[in-house]
This record gives C-alpha cells, sequence and structure tokens, in this order.
C-alpha cells in the first residue's frame, strides 16, 4: 500500500476546519475564563453576605436578650410602683384620718374655748 498524500482541496478544508476549531476554542475558552472570573467574584459575595448574616444573627439575637431584660426589668419596676403606689394610698387614708382626728380636735377646742370665754363672762358679771 502506498501512502498518499490527501488531495489539496480535503488539505484546505481540514485546514480550514482546524482553523474554526481553533477559533471556537479560543472563543469557548474566554466564555469559560469569563464564567470563572464570575464565579470567583459570586463566591466572594457569598462569603461577604454569610458573614453579614451571621453579624445580623448575632445583633437580633442579642437584641432578644436586650428585649428578656428590659421586659423583666418592666415587671420588676411595675412590682416596684404597685408597691409604692400602696404605701402611698395607705400613707393617703392615714393622712386623712389624721386630717379627721385634727378637726375633731380644733373642733373641742372651740368648743372648749367657747366655753371658756361663757365663763369669764359669767365670772366677770
Amino acid at each position: 500500500m502506498a501512502f498518499r498524500r490527501p488531495h489539496l482541496r480535503q488539505r484546505r478544508t481540514c485546514e480550514k476546519y482546524k482553523a474554526e476549531l481553533e477559533d471556537k476554542n479560543y472563543h469557548l475558552h474566554s466564555e469559560l475564563q469569563t464564567e470563572v472570573d464570575s464565579n470567583r467574584q459570586n463566591e466572594r459575595r457569598i462569603r461577604e453576605l454569610e458573614q453579614e448574616y451571621s453579624q445580623c444573627e448575632q445583633k437580633i439575637q442579642n437584641l432578644n436578650r436586650e428585649i428578656e431584660r428590659l421586659e423583666h426589668a418592666s415587671e420588676e419596676e411595675i412590682a416596684e410602683l404597685k408597691f409604692e403606689i400602696s404605701n402611698l394610698k395607705n400613707q393617703l387614708y392615714q393622712a386623712r384620718k389624721d386630717d379627721q382626728d385634727k378637726e375633731k380636735y380644733i373642733f373641742s377646742l372651740e368648743a372648749r374655748l367657747v366655753e371658756s370665754e361663757e365663763q369669764v363672762e359669767k365670772l366677770r358679771c
């Protein structure tokens, strides 16, 4: 069997296909590099977002603890205020009672004063 050289036309067609394939390969390699770069940027952005998410989650937990602390403090404050109100009501009741007692005492003193004045008047006569 003898080695045959391809026909000139076939050689040009093969070279043409080879050139097209190399061009497509270059184009696909370019697109692939663009996709790789895009993926790297997306992965970097995902890591940033995950860190931000983690920080937000931590802030939420801290705020929830603060809310619970304030709610507990509010309950304590409410209890203290109720106790203070109760004490003030007792003091008001006692002050009114003292006021009534003092009015009675003043009325009694006035009555005694009137009696004394009458007695002084009688003694003058």
